[in-house]
């Protein structure tokens, strides 16, 4: 993809100048629609003469509907978002911030999006947009997802486009059972949010996340709960979010002796319940029903999402969990991953 890239930038540059700015406009339409023009204008800091004309454009070719309310992206026009993904991210100055991070932490691939979450939650629309670019390349038909919860994955999955194709035998699964008191934050809640979304079957797993060790054994043995770790071990695809390790802890109520050992241990993340060190080491791990990290790096597609500066020492801290996997993070995270490894 790359030298074809490079090779149109040479023989068409306005031309693909001009894919760039159309991709902007309709990528800026769906997200604000319905949206006016003068809006527009603002987002994009361009004239209205150039809005008024890319719009009519887009509309002669069925991509934006045009209302009283305002302007709205079509079905189509999600369609050609979502194909031309891929496209337009090695066109943009990321691609070097992607290589870097692919090469850090020898990934199948990384997708960095511009912007900073810590200074902007509209980033997690983009990390929606660009975990299903990364879906629509690995389902197939009798494929499997697990998905885990959290605030950055329910916003991402929420921000998602719906799939364009549908598959045989599709399902999706809560990768882990309830954390915290919000229900749209939860695994199962979010899993039946992205089966939606991807016109698939879901299973649920509303189970708490906190329960003592022995009450975890005695749901484990119970018939249906094994049926689905079952499933949970063999899945196709899992998704799964980068959290801070003592803002997650103090999300789960752990008690005050956890987190004394997490700030003495220096636990900088957490993922499927465990909690790392800078070294990437465990320092602690509590017992959970769903998938476990050594589960996890055996599951074919991993993604990882991530965002904002504040994630670097989670991310880079998880590096086992990532080798081999995809990533999708923004570049206020990248950059801080890359300015710390060269110190």
């Amino acid at each position: 993809m790359q030298s074809i890239v490079n090779a149109l930038e040479r023989l068409l540059p306005e031309g693909l100048e001009m894919f760039k700015g159309r991709y902007r406009l309709l990528q800026t339409i769906m997200q604000n629609e319905p949206v006016g023009r003068r809006t527009l204008v603002n987002l994009l800091n361009i004239s209205e003469r150039t809005v008024r004309g890319e719009v009519n454009q887009l509309f002669q070719n069925g991509l934006v509907e045009i209302s009283p309310m305002g302007i709205s992206i079509t079905s189509q026009g999600e369609d050609v978002l979502n194909s031309l993904y891929t496209v337009i991210h090695e066109l943009e100055a990321t691609n070097r911030l992607e290589r870097d991070i692919e090469a850090l932490f020898e990934l199948k691939k990384a997708i960095v999006v511009k912007g900073n979450m810590d200074e902007n939650e509209e980033i997690k629309n983009e990390l929606g947009v660009a975990c299903m670019s990364i879906l629509e390349h690995e389902l197939k038909d009798d494929c499997t997802v697990a998905i885990t919860g959290g605030t950055t994955i329910a916003h991402m999955v929420a921000s998602m486009p719906r799939q364009g194709v549908r598959f045989d035998n599709l399902r999706v699964i809560p990768a882990r059972g309830s954390v915290g008191q919000r229900a749209e934050l939860q695994a199962h809640t979010i899993a039946v949010e992205l089966a939606k979304k991807l016109c698939a079957a879901y299973e649920l797993l509303a189970i708490p996340d906190n329960l003592s060790n022995q009450s975890i054994s005695l749901i484990k043995s119970e018939p249906q709960i094994q049926n689905l770790l079952q499933k949970i071990a063999k899945t196709d695809i899992i998704i799964f979010g980068i959290g801070n390790a003592l803002k997650m802890a103090e999300r789960r109520n752990e008690p005050l002796v956890v987190l004394k050992h997490l700030e003495e241990k220096q636990a900088v993340a957490e993922s499927f319940r465990h909690y790392f060190n800078k070294e990437g080491e465990v320092v602690y791990a509590t017992g959970s029903i769903g998938v476990e990290p050594d589960i996890a790096r055996k599951i074919p597609v991993r993604i990882a999402v991530a965002g904002g500066e504040s994630k670097a020492d989670a991310i880079m801290a998880t590096s086992t969990l990532l080798k081999g996997s995809y990533l999708i993070l923004d570049e206020g995270a990248a950059k801080k991953i890359l300015t710390t490894c060269e110190k």
